[in-house]
């Protein structure tokens, strides 16, 4: 047997049976086989495997066994002359398996190869080639020298910047998302450490192959996508402990035996420097609107002073009060949440102006010199500050959108402009999926497979892109070869649209970092249970209600059936722990709806409806699509007794 392909997967489904047709595809002429190894996924992933891909080797794991030991697995049972280890999150074009095998047997000294991968957005990873990471290499990176200078051949040794993107040359370390190896190459150098649990596996193996006397090359002719990580978030602190970790025991294993102190040091500064970098980029990526508000208004502030010639500088109540009360209801009423909406801005200026009205209203009535101080604040607070605020708000947010911060544009959700590539029939099925996880389209513009394919397709997508504004490509695979879309993908990298692959079975829509499908729900922003406005809703209504029950206990606690569970209810709905409504909770569920705290109550038995799956399903559906405070409150009420369940 010529080739095993060998995929370790762990609830990425939706990824894994995309990749299983492209793998199907390029094993064409080939003699081969694939495993598919699952590290106990709980998304349907086995099933799916056995269902759809019956001549697949599958190895169902009763536990998560690491990348490293579930590779192994599924290398000692194959007998192929090569083996390729490959992420689930890859989409590997029709030529790619001949294309490595045709260089690996010209070339009997490569013991490994990469192929060029790009991301689902079309940029090239730079991954594809990487330099050993040496303690001099490792430092370059840790301190920033590799990102100031990629190109260089001292600094950016760690992705070999200086080697040609396109270029077919000899490297150092390969990538674990797409590692063809020579089984000969195996038995004699060993298979992948499993002291490794995930990443740095493919440094060790690729250092030991060198060691051995073979070669690893880079073959940028085959390429794939790769959506990199989509089970792992990068910028978690998480990732940087587990990455790090994985780092150090290969520095311990390979590098340390003369100064083992000095690598171990460096590995520990890596950690917590990147583990600080992570939790600051966190933070100011959540932080940099209210940050930003608060010095455009420091800023106005301080130009009011001047203009009044005030040489002081002093920053009075007149100044700090309104500052902050409207930064409290920018965050009450949405100003804050993503995408940026002006109208919540408008929202927020005009309710605190009203909320400082009616508070400082009174003290005008007396006639001393309080009363004088008062009405001073107040109309500073209530005619420059609100406008202040409102002036701050706006510009702060334009400002944002247009720098083209992907975060803080103002294009809502919904109502997205889509262009479909493919034939009319699967272009039309793409649209109606999408309607259905978009709750509606913008333009629909379609183009047919022949143009896709025709040598001057790239102009004509770009045309197609400018002239109606479109948001989204979709391409449709079963009327185009997976190959293609890789190229068209690459080539429209600067288009600035969000690339998307529409599956042949037409069950989903798969593009960087989501997955759309009637089972997959995208909610309309605006009215999801799961959206940063309801989400702040809700938990004010849950806490407010359980302030109240607990201020009228001596009453509420008559009304409701069950005493004791309503105390503990109580305390879980402040604690966070539950909502006061939720989904009918049931384990069998065709729709995976977004992720709320469970409820006291929910909107099947609260309403007294029977608990039939058709109905659940139906009103749980109905429930996160349209989500409305004024449910709740009407749940609440009907469901009063009920509230100790």
């Amino acid at each position: 047997m010529k080739l095993s392909v060998i995929i370790v997967n762990y609830n990425v489904r939706a990824y894994l049976e995309q990749c299983l047709r492209t793998v199907f595809e390029a094993l064409k002429g080939i003699e081969g086989d694939v495993f598919v190894v699952d590290n106990q996924s709980t998304d349907g992933s086995v099933e799916m495997v056995r269902e759809k891909f019956p001549q697949v080797r599958l190895i169902a794991n009763q536990e998560n066994v690491g990348f490293s030991r579930a590779n192994n697995q599924a290398i000692r049972e194959s007998n192929a002359e090569h083996v390729v280890l490959l992420n689930p999150d890859t989409i590997v074009g029709e030529d790619v398996f001949q294309k490595v095998i045709a260089f690996m047997d010209r070339h009997p000294k490569a013991g490994g190869l990469g192929v060029k991968m790009i991301d689902g957005t079309g940029q090239f990873l730079p991954e594809s080639k990487r330099g050993l990471p040496t303690p001099a290499v490792a430092f370059y990176k840790i301190i920033g020298l590799t990102r100031l200078f990629p190109k260089s051949r001292v600094f950016g040794r760690y992705h070999l910047g200086h080697l040609p993107e396109n270029e077919a040359a000899r490297i150092e370390i390969l990538s674990g998302a797409c590692m063809f190896l020579r089984k000969e190459t195996l038995n004699r150098i060993g298979l992948l450490d499993e002291s490794f649990f995930m990443y740095g596996e493919d440094i060790d193996l690729s250092y030991r192959i060198t060691l051995g006397g073979y070669e690893n090359w880079y073959l940028p002719h085959a390429r794939i996508i790769h959506y990199k990580g989509e089970s792992t978030k990068k910028s978690s602190v998480n990732y940087v402990f587990v990455f790090y970790n994985a780092m150090a025991i290969f520095a311990k294993k390979h590098f340390t035996q003369k100064r083992p102190d000095l690598f171990a040091g460096l590995i520990n500064v890596a950690i917590y420097l990147s583990a600080t970098g992570a939790i600051v980029t966190r933070f100011l990526r959540r932080a940099l609107l209210p940050v930003l508000d608060l010095l455009l208004l420091a800023l106005v502030g301080v130009l009011v002073m001047v203009i009044e010639g005030d040489s002081d500088y002093r920053i009075d109540g007149s100044f700090i009060y309104p500052l902050i009360s409207m930064l409290v209801f920018f965050s009450i009423f949405g100003a804050y949440d993503l995408p940026v909406r002006l109208v919540n801005v408008f929202k927020a200026v005009v309710v605190g102006a009203l909320f400082w009205l009616l508070v400082l209203w009174p003290f005008g009535e007396a006639g001393n010199w309080v009363a004088s101080m008062v009405r001073s604040i107040a109309r500073d607070m209530i005619m420059y500050g609100s406008l202040a605020v409102l002036v701050v708000g706006v510009v702060s947010r334009l400002m944002l959108h247009f720098l083209g911060l992907k975060n803080f544009s103002m294009r809502t959700l919904d109502r997205k402009r889509i262009l479909a590539i493919g034939s009319e029939e699967e272009a039309k099925h793409a649209f109606a999926l999408l309607w259905q996880t978009h709750f509606g389209l913008g333009r629909q513009i379609e183009m047919n497979a022949g143009l896709a394919n025709s040598p001057d397709a790239v102009k004509q997508i770009r045309r197609s892109i400018r002239k109606h504004g479109i948001d989204e490509v979709v391409f449709c695979s079963k009327d185009l070869k997976w190959g293609r879309i890789i190229e068209l993908i690459e080539e429209l990298k600067r288009s600035g649209v969000m690339f998307k692959i529409a599956q042949p079975a037409r069950e989903f829509i798969i593009g960087p970092s989501s997955i759309e499908s009637v089972q997959d729900l995208l909610i309309m922003e605006d009215h999801a249970v799961s959206s940063s406005a309801s989400r702040r809703i809700k938990r004010i209504f849950d806490v407010s209600l359980a302030l109240i029950l607990i201020l009228l206990m001596p009453i509420t606690i008559l009304f409701v059936r069950h005493k004791v569970g309503f105390l503990k209810n109580l305390v879980r709905v402040i604690r966070g722990n539950n909502s006061w409504v939720g989904y009918f909770p049931h384990t069998d569920r065709a729709y995976r709806l977004p992720g709320i705290r469970p409820g006291v109550l929910d909107p099947v038995l609260a309403d007294g409806l029977e608990p039939v799956p058709l109905t659940v399903e139906r009103v749980n559906l109905t429930y996160a699509k349209d989500y409305r405070l004024a449910w709740d409150m009407r749940l609440v009420w009907r469901g009063f007794a009920q509230l100790g369940n």
